[in-house]
Order: C-alpha cells, then structure tokens, then sequence
C-alpha cells in the first residue's frame, strides 16, 4: 500500500493483484469502523443497553390526565420519585386554581410532562421546554438528579407550564395567544402565600419611603424575574392584580390574541389612563398599607421605623413658626409656656393607642409610655417631670429599634 497527495487530500492506494484501487482516507475509516463493530457483534451483545425490569422508566399521571411523570424504580423504594413528584406537582396546581379561581378550560390532553432520571449525577439543574402538537402545548421538564433539584425552580416551571396550557386552551380556535411574562408567574407563586404578601409590602413599602420605587405603569411593564429582596417587586404587582380580581382576566386577555400589555394592567389596577395619575394612585394605595396591620400581634421592623417617624408634634397659630416640627425632646422645655404646644400633644396623645394597635405587647408598651409622656406635655409639665416619662419611651422604642 503507498500513498500520494491528489487535490489537497491523501489517497490510500490498494494493490490487488495487478489492479490499483484508490481509496480515500474517509471510506478507509468507515471500512475500520464497520469490521470493528462486526468483531464486537460476533463477540456477542456487549454493545446492546440492557436493563432490568425495575429499571425501565414507568409512568404515573395526574386523575386529570394533565400531568405526567415517567421515572424509573428507585432501588430498595418501591415508591421511587413518581408519585412525591406527582403529589407536588398537583398541589402546586391545585393551590394556583385555589387562590386563583382558575380551571383549566379543558383537561383531555397532558399538557405538562416531568422526567425524572437517574440521578446518577450532581446536575441539579431544572430543565423546562414548551413543545407544540397537534393535540396542544405540552411541556417538558427533566430533572438530572431529582432528589437535589431546587424545589422553587421547579415549583416556578410547574406554575409557568400551568398558565401557558390554560392561554392556550381558552384560545378560540385558530388564535395565537399571548404570551404571560416570567416576573409574572413569579408573582403569582409570590402572592398566593400570605407571608410573603405581607413581606413583599414591607420590603415595597421601604423603597418607596426612601423615593426608590420605580415609577408605577414601568412596574407593569419592565419587571423581570429577580431574585432576593428585589423579588418582592413582582409579588407585589400581582398581590395587587389578586387584590382587585384581575388575575382570570389577565389570562383571558393573553388567551384572546392580544399581546402582554403593561399599560392596560396599570390603568386596570388604578383605574386612570395617564401614567402620572397611576402612580398617584399607586402611592395612595402605599400610603393605605403603612397604616395597615400586616401581621396582627407582630411589630416589623417597617412598623416600629413608620411608629417613629411620628413622633413629632406641629403646633399651629401664634407662638410657633409655620411649618416647623418639633421633636418631644425640644417640647420638654418648652411644655409650661407654649399653649399650641401643649394643644398639638394633647391631640397626638389621643392619635397614640391607634399608632401601635395590633403590633405586639412591646410596641403597645412604647405607645402607651409615650402617650403619658404627651398627657404631660399637654398639662404643662416641668421638666423634672417630662424628662424621666420621656426616657422611659424612648428607652422601649430603642430596644425595639436595635432588635
């Protein structure tokens, strides 16, 4: 056998007996690897997968028919991850239509599939992809190693899947729905806990005192799914969507053929059409909530910092600039000779039970030493009397404070 160089490739030359046979070099390999996997085959079946019966993947579905899960026997569990992925999946569901009041339109077809492998692996990833057949929008979710998969992740696709199969079979027949955006089912996981409503008002109501909330109408419209603190922004739109009952007609929106639209949510949830009048709203509405009880019996770190921005006192008339505050420890020299002083403690002393109501012992402690505290600035107390009632409050609040 010899070799020559012909249009930039090598030529395998094969003599068989006075005939010369050019072979290329790419068929030359076929031919290696054809008798190669013809030794292997002669040897026997070492090239065929072969599986146990108990290791063949089997199928668990949903008494809906909606969801799947194909996954195969976990050695020594008979239970293996079919049924507790099958179980979470449900209640997931089931919470969502709960608290939603959603149905799925139409429940003939699966619309969500989750493999389960494995798990011979440390990939914890969740892997989801939406498919379309002739039957309708089916999608898959595979979990590399389901035993470690991240449970929020999953619990997020199993929601994403839901809503997009519920757009679609409430579609009319030969429309393209919409499509809901990611921060938005995030919101909806978000909101369909209590808690977390109430922690995603707290961290919502901080920006917003401190001038850092985004202006309302891009709330609806630029949101993305985030993550920590800042995922609090999309439980709170949709906390506000389920507030006024706009979720379904959300969903029945996207499933008519109309694009996502964040201008209409935000006019939706207002109830006004210019942008600057939505974010008024927005703020009125965030003004109602920091008066608001959140969690009864508890002082947040929110309520005890909104409870000392109160302490103040704005006398008014004669004998006190316009427009000036006075804080309670300017008042204490001041108690005996200023009436308009005196007045507006009088009036903050009556406002002070309603400050703390329904926020803990602690903070219903704080509120009640300082309203003795006024009662006395109200009489016209001395000094000698103000300051230990002073001292005392603010000893409560600071404890409060430094929690």
């Amino acid at each position: 056998m010899s070799h020559k160089e012909h249009k930039g490739h090598k030529d395998f030359v094969l003599f068989v007996g006075k005939n010369k046979v050019g072979i290329s070099m790419k068929r030359l390999l076929f031919g290696f690897l054809l008798l190669a996997f013809a030794t292997h085959a002669q040897e026997g079946e070492s090239l065929v997968v072969r599986r146990k019966p108990s290791e063949m993947p089997k199928l668990a579905s949903s008494a809906d028919g909606f969801v799947e899960v194909v996954a195969a026997d976990v050695p020594g569990d008979p239970m293996g991850f079919r049924l507790p992925i099958l179980g979470f999946a449900t209640r997931s569901i089931r919470e969502l239509e709960r608290v939603y009041k959603l149905e799925m339109p139409r429940r003939d077809e699966a619309g969500l599939a989750i493999h389960a492998l494995d798990g011979r692996t440390n990939d914890t990833r969740v892997v989801a992809r939406a498919f379309r057949r002739e039957t309708g929008l089916v999608t898959r979710i595979w979990l590399p190693s389901p035993g470690y998969s991240d449970i929020d992740l999953l619990r997020f696709e199993i929601a994403k899947a839901y809503f997009a199969s519920w757009i679609e079979r409430a579609a009319p027949k030969g429309t393209v729905p919409g499509t809901l955006p990611d921060w938005f089912v995030q919101g909806a996981l978000r909101a369909a806990d209590a808690q977390t409503v109430h922690d995603d008002v707290r961290f919502v109501l901080k920006l917003w005192s401190s001038a850092r909330l985004p202006f309302f109408p891009a709330l609806c419209t630029d949101l993305r799914v985030a993550k920590g603190p800042a995922a609090a922004l999309p439980g709170y739109v949709v906390s506000y969507v389920r507030e006024k009952h706009l979720f379904k007609p959300v969903l029945e929106r996207l499933a008519s053929g109309l694009a996502w639209d964040g201008a209409w949510l935000a006019e939706q949830l207002t109830g006004e059409s210019d942008p600057v009048q939505q974010d008024r709203a927005s703020d009125e509405r965030l003004s109602r909530l920091a008066r608001a009880v959140l969690s009864p019996g508890l002082a947040s770190d929110w309520d005890v910092q909104v409870f000392a921005s109160r302490l103040w006192l704005y006398p008014a008339g004669r004998g006190a600039a316009p427009g000036r505050a006075y804080s309670f420890a300017e008042s204490v020299p001041l108690a005996a000779t200023n009436v308009q002083l005196r007045a507006a403690a009088a009036k903050k002393a009556l406002d002070m039970p309603r400050y703390v109501l329904g926020r803990g012992e602690t903070m219903m402690e704080a509120g009640e030493a300082y309203r003795q505290f006024l009662l006395a600035v109200a009489r016209g107390g001395e000094p000698d009397e103000l300051s230990p009632l002073l001292k005392k409050a603010d000893d409560i609040l600071g404890a409060l404070l430094a929690r």
